[in-house]
């Protein structure tokens, strides 16, 4: 991610979860070392995104964004298996709300499991909070491996 992807990965979290993290966050994320962000471009199109931290051991994923549009195409997975191959870190963390049935089902089907819920997070809704184990990680699309 750079600078000049800022505004649109800004309307790419409003679009898909109508909400960003903000311009100062998202300058974080290329100007910290323990921050990265993640962009996939088709076209010259930004259509999806990855935010994290990383503390040498754990990453843990802020915000995962992929355009409507351009769904089911195997980009969530490929940033986070960039993130995975690219940060040796042990495991990973993220939150999900326990509506977004979708996130859930591409968590699980990355090796992430359910490891606490945050009650009434979310207003009226749980968050899920899920881990995956990193110590293996071979660099292979792990979307089947656990099916």
């Amino acid at each position: 991610m750079k600078i000049e992807d800022i505004d649109a990965v800004k309307a790419l979290e409003l679009k898909c979860l109508n909400t960003s993290l903000g311009d100062d966050m998202l300058k974080d994320l290329i100007l910290n070392p323990m921050l990265r962000g993640y962009v996939e471009e088709i076209d010259g199109k930004i259509v999806g995104y990855l935010s994290l931290s990383y503390d040498g051991d754990i990453i843990e994923i802020y915000n995962l964004c992929v355009d409507e549009n351009y769904r089911r195409r195997h980009i969530a997975s490929g940033l986070l298996n960039h993130a995975f191959q690219t940060l040796d870190a042990k495991s990973s963390l993220l939150e999900v709300r326990e509506s977004n049935k979708g996130a859930i089902a591409l968590y699980e089907g990355l090796g992430y499991y359910e490891i606490h819920r945050r009650k009434k997070y979310y207003q009226n809704e749980d968050a899920i909070v899920l881990k995956k184990s990193l110590g293996d990680f071979d660099g292979k699309d792990q979307r089947n491996a656990y099916a």
